[in-house]
């Protein structure tokens, strides 16, 4: 199986630098051209299955990516982002600069991030999406061959950087950009990161190594 894992398009609340979480924001113009673009470059894959977060901007995605395409496709919760709990819609500039605040440490430190009540840990988003990855992704190994898997900038970084063998400590290190893809193979039952572009050069054609400018 070869996984197409892919962060959802632009949001206003992106664009303006705010905290989404899992307030269900939807594709601005933006988005809905980056998802657009997305689908042309995947014009020659020969998608057989899709999986979203249950969030709107992911499922729009996903839908722009498979228009035109009879394939079943689903909404699965345990791929929505990160609860960022009642600070979601604050400013992320904010946020990381006042080290008083209960996220500051999330963004800034991640290795010595303690969530607050609320909001979610790093270990309750490794714990689900990994769920998902395992229980539900798994044992499609042989029905399915080409996924296509929508997320969010930290629940793909969740699935990603164990791959690309980057601990907590450095969550936030590789950039993901809307719309950034990354290649995974499942194979005898073990993932394996094959390619990853962060997002800037997808446009373009050009695919990215995981660290790659």
């Amino acid at each position: 199986m070869i996984i197409y894992l892919v962060r959802h398009g632009e949001t206003d609340w992106n664009r303006a630098g705010r905290l989404q979480g899992q307030t269900d924001i939807e594709l601005n113009e933006k988005g809905r051209e980056q998802a657009a673009k997305l689908r042309e470059k995947l014009s020659g894959v020969e998608l057989d299955a899709a999986f979203s977060s249950s969030l709107a901007r992911a499922r729009q995605t996903r839908q722009i990516i498979l228009d035109g395409r009879n394939i079943p496709a689903w909404d699965e919760p345990l791929l929505k982002e990160m609860n960022f709990g009642q600070w979601e819609g604050g400013m992320l500039k904010e946020i990381r600069a006042d080290a008083a605040h209960p996220l500051h440490d999330l963004f800034e430190q991640p290795g010595r991030y303690a969530a607050p009540q609320t909001a979610e840990s790093f270990a309750d988003l490794y714990r689900r999406t990994w769920e998902f990855m395992n229980e539900k992704l798994r044992p499609l190994e042989t029905a399915y061959h080409h996924v296509l898997i929508v997320a969010h900038g930290g629940a793909g970084r969740s699935i990603l950087n164990p791959l690309a063998d980057v601990p907590v400590a450095r969550f936030w290190e590789k950039p993901m950009g809307n719309c950034a893809v990354a290649r995974i193979a499942l194979e005898n039952g073990k993932f394996r990161l094959l390619e990853y572009d962060p997002g800037t050069t997808f446009a373009s054609g050009k695919i990215g190594i995981l660290g790659a400018e």
